[in-house]
């Protein structure tokens, strides 16, 4: 097994709001590279606001679902919140994703809507994690998201909904929905490399509508800071939500358990995510105690050896159990999959605030929406 990741210098510069006087000393040479990144960032940005790079248009209604910040804001489960609500307005929706963490890079398409063609191996763990979860959803990836559309249109999609779209300007879209991790929504601040943010705050400017996961951890003046900010630069309030778990599986998503079932019990977590604390929570929050951790890089693709050393180290510490997460879950290798000590805890989004915000904005980008027309960036 290899060793597992454990939290780094990146992690302590990117998310805290008061770096250590040696890690700052550390990340100074970041800056300058950091400087580089904007000017190029901005010099995009400004050549798609002009229209000299042009926005293709899919001739359906584009939705895309962003952030500013590098993983671990929630996206995907926001994003099968907004596909599962679309399936019930009685549309077609179509996932464009990039597919990180597959070992293909080509154009292919994970779900036609009746069959899951693809596993996370081919398709990338998020995608077949909402194919899964959406049943009828249509799921494509590709590093080209305007090149797919005409691919899903063809698959009978009637609306398009962009995975990680934010930044992905070559498609043009009706609505543009960020996410912000309401508890820590920039880290410290920076852009790439030296943070973790791909853009400056100031480019909600584009977005049309906010999305604050994770409200539930924000303190109330953080809120308020970030509820003005939602309205100065959307003119909406934001949409706000918390991570609620939904249930218990086994490690083939095919057995469901109660949440209760955690409750007491000693356990090992096995994770392959952005940001593994966050995990660690949601398991405490279920009244398990967590005797042993396994994180490793986001998208990890998991060797079988490393899941069963796992489950053998954890049971060393007195776990009763190995939970792990959806997104980790359809990366488990099949050999391990089936052991009777994996559980996975599924998440759903559950709205606190804005829901009828969420139904207005989505609203105007289904009913506005002429074919061959749409909002570029």
């Amino acid at each position: 097994m290899s060793e597992p990741r454990r939290p780094g210098l990146r992690e302590r510069l990117w998310w805290s709001t008061s770096p250590s006087a040696g890690d700052r000393f550390l990340a100074a040479p970041l800056l300058l590279a950091e400087g580089i990144f904007r000017a190029v960032a901005a010099g995009r940005g400004a050549l798609y606001d002009a229209g000299v790079l042009p926005a293709a248009r899919a001739g359906v209604p584009v939705v895309s679902v962003g952030n500013l910040a590098v993983g671990g804001a929630g996206k995907t489960p926001v994003a099968l919140a907004i596909a599962g609500r679309l399936v019930g307005l009685g549309r077609r929706p179509a996932v464009l994703s990039r597919g990180y963490g597959a070992a293909r890079s080509d154009d292919r398409v994970v779900s036609d809507g009746e069959r899951l063609l693809l596993d996370a191996a081919g398709g990338g763990d998020e995608p077949v994690q909402m194919a899964r979860r959406v049943p009828g959803l249509r799921v494509l990836c590709g590093a080209d998201r305007a090149r797919l559309a005409p691919r899903a249109v063809a698959l009978g999609a009637d609306v398009l909904l962009l995975d990680d779209g934010f930044q992905h300007r070559r498609l043009a879209r009706d609505l543009d929905v960020v996410v912000l991790d309401a508890s820590n929504p920039w880290g410290n601040g920076h852009c790439l490399p030296a943070g973790p943010n791909r853009e400056p705050r100031s480019a909600l400017g584009r977005a049309g509508l906010v999305w604050l996961t994770h409200a539930d951890r924000a303190t109330s003046p953080a809120l308020d800071a970030l509820r003005d900010l939602a309205v100065r630069t959307t003119g909406r309030p934001p949409v706000e939500s918390r991570h609620a778990p939904r249930d218990l599986a086994d490690g083939p998503l095919a057995r469901v358990f109660p949440l209760s079932d955690l409750a007491g019990r000693r356990v090992g977590i096995l994770s392959g995510v952005a940001r593994p604390g966050s995990v660690r929570r949601t398991v405490e929050s279920l009244g398990a105690a967590v005797v042993a951790t396994f994180a490793f890089p986001d998208h990890h693709r998991f060797a079988e050896a490393e899941v069963a050393a796992a489950l053998e180290a954890a049971g060393k510490a007195g776990a009763e159990l190995l939970v792990t997460t959806e997104k980790d879950a359809v990366r488990l290798p099949v050999g391990v999959a089936g052991d009777q000590r994996i559980r996975v805890v599924r998440i759903d989004v559950e709205v606190l605030r804005g829901d009828e915000v969420l139904g207005e904005a989505l609203d105007a980008a289904l009913g506005g929406a002429v074919p061959g027309r749409g909002k570029a960036g």
